[in-house]
């Protein structure tokens, strides 16, 4: 299984939690998100800060961009600004449809879409 990709969601809050039981987790300090330290730039369109990942990953680097991991917990739920880059952390649950790693995401309000000058 892979998680997903480094992004921006195109909302002001994001609330990920997670449902699968932590026994199915077979690395306890893995499994969860990685949020980093810097919000995509306002000015990128959804494309930029969605799919372009050499864009996204040159960005952190010029950055000095630092990446919070929290690791996954069964009924943990992590409340972050939307604006911030983030992905999926390695994912080694257990095999078998019980064991699957499920995140629920809620997407709150709409990204500022105003270009800066």
């Amino acid at each position: 299984m892979e998680g997903v990709h480094i992004h921006a969601d195109d909302a002001v809050v994001n609330v990920n939690f997670w449902i699968t039981p932590d026994e199915a987790n077979l690395d306890p300090q893995s499994g969860g998100l990685l949020v980093w330290d810097v919000a995509a730039p306002r000015n990128w369109d959804f494309t930029q800060f969605n799919r372009d990942q050499p864009a996204i990953r040159d960005f952190l680097a010029r950055n000095h961009a630092k990446a919070l991991t929290v690791p996954y917990r069964s009924n943990r739920a992590v409340i972050f600004d939307s604006d911030l880059l983030h992905k999926s952390d390695k994912i080694r649950f257990q095999e078998g449809y019980d064991n699957r790693r499920i995140n629920v995401t809620f997407l709150y309000g709409e990204r500022d879409t105003e270009k800066l000058s």
